[in-house]
């Protein structure tokens, strides 16, 4: 994977509750993640603010090796059921999935 055509997710999340969030989402997201050659660079609830109050409680920042690969990642099947799972664990007016894509 080329850092060029990777495409990076930053999911800042403001999780309500812990436990749901890590037994619904991030423990069966590790299975889906491996399947599409996700790279996590960082996912942690240890956030430092240098500037300005972060809503978020837990952020990740997840590599893809290209658009197409987060696409397939995001309608993945087996996915779809941990959205809801991710969604109702977090605030919604606080959470965000941000796809970043390097500039040419």
């Amino acid at each position: 994977m080329t850092a060029h055509s990777s495409v990076l997710l930053l999911a800042s999340l403001r999780v309500e509750d812990m436990a749901s969030f890590q037994a619904g989402y991030a423990a069966p997201l590790k299975a889906i993640n491996e399947r599409h050659g996700v790279e996590t660079i960082v996912a942690t609830p240890k956030i430092k603010a240098l500037e300005g109050q972060p809503s978020a409680n837990v952020i990740a920042v997840l590599r893809f090796p290209s658009q197409a690969a987060l696409d397939a990642w995001y309608a993945d099947p087996d996915y779809q059921p941990l959205i809801k799972a991710r969604q109702e664990a977090t605030d919604p007016d606080a959470s965000h999935l941000i796809a970043l894509t390097p500039m040419t």
